[in-house]
């Protein structure tokens, strides 16, 4: 019998393989742990009556990565309101706020004022650019917080549906969040501050129905795949998803995908 002339074992190419498969294969274990864990923190928190239990399910759910301290809040009040009443829901070290309101930090701020250009989480204060020569508050505002133990966190803009810029703040002295868990992070930031402003008596806006097709799109978004893949899982153009999403997050009165997400997880539209 000849010989097979077909392609030679590539042995060292085939480990490779596998352990790149085996890689994948852990990576997606651990997004959907993670996944897990924001989807029970969303079903917690909805039960809630107050904002202090949400601050609870926060310190909870969080602790373990150093996460000490939390706050739900507008990036700046209106013109006709003090400005502590911008803060939602705190759980800070002692005496901050007092601190921050007196000194008249909030417009020099290089976190709130990143707040207003992005919607992505980001490092406080190491991802809100400043310029130390030119704005010694910004230095001296990182060097107070830094006094009261506000070492490290993460800020997650958030769009409300009154039309006003909000945050979420998780922070400690030294915050070990390995960056997989990031979009984990953002969910649960989108939840807390919808809660709380749902315990605060915010009106909801009216809703109109999604299609079946768009809450397709909408749950294979809520369990993290990309564009692309929810493409391939449903056999269309990577644009025609991008359609659907936009058309969702209109219909949801939401500013990003991952808020249409929260939104309708939150009103049970899906269920992932």
């Amino acid at each position: 019998m000849p010989a097979s002339r077909g392609r030679p074992i590539n042995r060292e190419q085939d480990g490779q393989n596998t352990a790149a498969g085996t890689q994948g294969l852990i990576e997606r274990s651990s997004m959907d742990v993670i996944q897990s864990r924001a989807f029970e923190f969303a079903e917690t928190i909805d039960k809630l009556p107050d904002t202090t239990g949400v601050l609870d399910a926060m310190g909870r759910m969080l602790g373990q990565y150093g996460f000490d301290y939390f706050c739900c809040a507008y990036v700046a009040p209106l013109p006709t309101e003090p400005a502590r009443d911008a803060v939602l829901a705190e759980r800070l070290p002692a005496g901050f706020l007092d601190m921050y309101s007196a000194e008249q930090f909030v417009g020099d701020d290089p976190a709130l004022r990143h707040c207003r250009t992005t919607l992505r989480p980001f490092r406080w204060f190491s991802e809100a650019p400043y310029d130390p020569e030119r704005e010694p508050r910004a230095v001296e505002l990182v060097r107070r917080a830094s006094d009261f133990g506000m070492v490290d966190g993460v800020m997650v803009p958030v769009a409300s549906p009154a039309g006003r810029i909000g945050h979420v703040y998780f922070g400690g002295s030294k915050i070990d969040l390995p960056e997989r868990q990031l979009p984990a992070l953002h969910l649960m930031a989108l939840y807390a501050f919808d809660r709380t402003l749902r315990l605060g008596g915010l009106p909801e806006a009216a809703k109109l129905a999604l299609s079946l097709r768009e809450r397709e799109v909408l749950t294979l978004a809520a369990v993290g795949r990309s564009t692309q893949e929810i493409a391939d899982a449903l056999t269309i153009s990577a644009r025609t998803v991008k359609a659907h999403v936009k058309s969702c997050r209109k219909k949801l009165g939401a500013t990003t995908r991952t808020q249409a997400v929260m939104i309708a997880m939150r009103d049970r539209i899906i269920a992932p």
